[in-house]
Parts: C-alpha cells; sequence; structure tokens
C-alpha cells in the first residue's frame, strides 16, 4: 500500500483536577484513541479520532480531537475503508501516524498543565553486584 498521511487537530483540551503530589504512589495514566468516523471521496480517505488520556486518581483529563486525511490510489483506500468496516482496524502505519502526533501533543499539554506526560518514562533501578560475576550495569531502563 501507498498512501501519504495528514493529521489536523480540530480541539485540545485539558484539565488539571488536583495539584499533583510529590511521589504519587500507583499513579495510572490510561490513552485511548477512538475512530469515531470514516469517510471515502475519490482518493481521500477522512478518518476522525478522539485521543483522550486518563489519570487515576484523578489527578487530570486530557482530550485531543483531531482529522485524518488519507490520500493514495484509490483501490487502497478503499481496501483500509473495507478492512475497517469489517474488523474495526487499520493499518499499523496510520494508527502510528495519529499517535505519534497525538502523544506529542499531550506531552506538551501536559507540561503547561504542571502534570505527569501520558506515556511511560524508564524506571531507573540500582542493581547490586554479584560476586565472581562479570560487571553489570548500574542500571536498567
Amino acid at each position: 500500500m501507498n498512501f501519504n498521511i495528514g493529521i489536523s487537530l480540530n480541539q485540545i483540551s485539558g484539565e488539571r483536577l488536583m495539584e499533583p503530589e510529590r511521589g504519587i504512589q500507583n499513579l495510572q495514566i490510561t490513552t485511548n484513541i477512538s475512530i469515531t468516523k470514516l469517510a471515502q471521496a475519490d482518493n481521500v480517505l477522512d478518518l476522525s479520532f478522539i485521543f483522550a488520556v486518563n489519570y487515576n486518581p484523578a489527578l487530570a483529563n486530557l482530550t485531543l480531537k483531531g482529522t485524518a486525511k488519507i490520500t493514495g490510489d484509490k483501490s487502497d483506500l478503499e481496501e483500509i475503508r473495507k478492512a475497517f468496516e469489517q474488523k474495526k482496524a487499520l493499518p499499523p502505519m496510520v494508527l502510528q501516524t495519529i499517535s505519534n502526533v497525538a502523544f506529542v501533543e499531550g506531552v506538551i499539554l501536559a507540561r503547561s498543565l504542571n502534570i505527569p506526560p501520558p506515556i511511560p518514562l524508564p524506571a531507573i533501578q540500582q542493581q547490586n553486584e554479584m560476586r565472581g560475576k562479570a560487571p553489570s550495569p548500574s542500571y536498567i531502563a
């Protein structure tokens, strides 16, 4: 398949519901991308989506709404549309492009609201070196 994808955001909203505490324990961040509409016109496939980020405990909510315009060969676009209608699945490249844009904007919005970003940050753990074994790195990412 050969196609181009353009993403535009129509709405960006975020709300901090409480002040973030230092060292919040068990903070869970869930993200979800929902496709709300799919329409095809000649060589263009219009896709509406919502990217939602929820924090537990209820620290904040972030929502981004947008559209993806996919252009390319009519037969490729028809194949994407049929696959979505039958299986509710999109090609990985389409979902990856949408999520890349949404996550970057979500991180910027989270920074503006002074809340943790909606992506998992690597945890660095200390390891004890064992005797008689080759030295291992002092961290794991």
